[in-house]
């Protein structure tokens, strides 16, 4: 595998993204990694992130050359994994630290179980380039904030740090030690009863799907308009965007 590098023992599978960008980007080849490294249902899977980020969301790089119809592919290839990682028999543990933003949050919400270096920062700031989360954050922060915290935070494109999440409990504990604490978490789980613990995740986690296709509608949507345009340009540039200068 290109961007994902793992590492197993026993029934655990740790799983790092790795990317040469170092704020380890998403794009379709590594989502499709993500997935495949995962496909072993029988496993507790601990994913992790890299130098400076666990993912700092997808690859804008590839924004501007989205319409559409290719844009609703991303999002279905997005979708696809965050699905398969939240059904998936046993349970994923996400080890985050640095930057859990974008697409890169919404695999952490995805995951079942979160551990968060005290430095780690949480966001869905998709708004800022003319779009919206397209990965299934919008219903599954929906789902652990309800509708007033929810709107603020992917409305607003608002970043909160690690003991917020905690507060909020967008995270399940705070570690200096986020990826030895993952291994202790994921090492209870292998001792658990397979069918108990599997019956459990699928009772709690299974969840409608309404939201989740809507959001793959509108999120590919944007990419027809102007303010996208502008969003992904002014990101590249590293300039404040200008919206709305064409209605």
């Amino acid at each position: 595998m290109k961007n994902i590098r793992t590492e197993e023992s026993g029934r655990i599978i740790r799983m790092m993204i790795d990317r040469t960008k170092t704020m380890n980007p998403l794009d379709i080849e590594t989502l499709e990694e993500i997935g495949e490294a995962l496909k072993d249902e029988r496993k507790i899977g601990i994913i992790y992130g890299n130098n400076r980020a666990f993912s700092a969301g997808a690859d804008i790089t590839i924004f501007q050359g989205l319409n559409p119809r290719s844009a609703y592919e991303f999002a279905m290839k997005g979708h696809d994994v965050m699905n398969f990682i939240q059904t998936r028999k046993m349970p994923v543990i996400a080890a985050i630290h640095g930057f859990a933003l974008g697409g890169g949050f919404e695999l952490s919400l995805a995951c079942d179980y979160r551990i968060a270096h005290p430095s780690s920062q949480f966001g869905l700031p998709e708004i800022t380039l003319g779009v919206l989360p397209g990965f299934g954050g919008t219903q599954r922060l929906l789902r652990l904030l309800g509708e007033t915290m929810a709107f603020d935070m992917i409305s607003r494109g608002r970043r909160i740090n690690a003991q917020d999440a905690l507060g909020l409990h967008l995270i399940n504990e705070i570690s200096d030690d986020y990826l030895g604490r993952a291994m202790e978490v994921a090492k209870e789980y292998e001792a658990l009863p397979f069918e108990a613990l599997t019956s459990i995740k699928e009772l709690i986690r299974k969840q409608p799907d309404s939201g989740f296709e809507l959001e793959k509608e509108y999120f590919a949507n944007l990419f027809n308009n102007e303010n996208q345009k502008e969003g992904t340009k002014a990101f590249l540039e590293k300039r404040k965007p200008e919206f709305n200068r064409y209605i």
